[in-house]
């Protein structure tokens, strides 16, 4: 154990994240202008079929996305993610 492990419970210095996936490129960035089209296309057809989506956002995982409907009564929510 280093001494930047053992003050700060991570390592400061060491290798780059394989392929150089930094994590500012995923969760918290905004959603690429070609993903944010597409998750933006299904949730209004989702509000035509009746099942409202809310939540768009990157996942930790490069090239991964989430969408969720709003959350609702347990089997509304069922159907609204089988839907989906």
């Amino acid at each position: 154990t280093g001494p930047a492990l053992i003050n700060c419970g991570r390592t400061l210095i060491g290798k780059l994240p394989e392929k150089n996936q930094q994590g500012e490129l995923h969760y918290f960035n905004t959603l690429p202008p070609s993903v944010k089209t597409l998750l933006d296309n299904i949730q209004a057809k989702m509000f035509l079929v009746g099942n409202p989506m809310i939540v768009k956002h990157n996942e930790v995982a490069p090239a991964q996305h989430e969408m969720s409907p709003i959350f609702c009564v347990s089997n509304a929510s069922a159907d609204s993610n089988v839907l989906f």
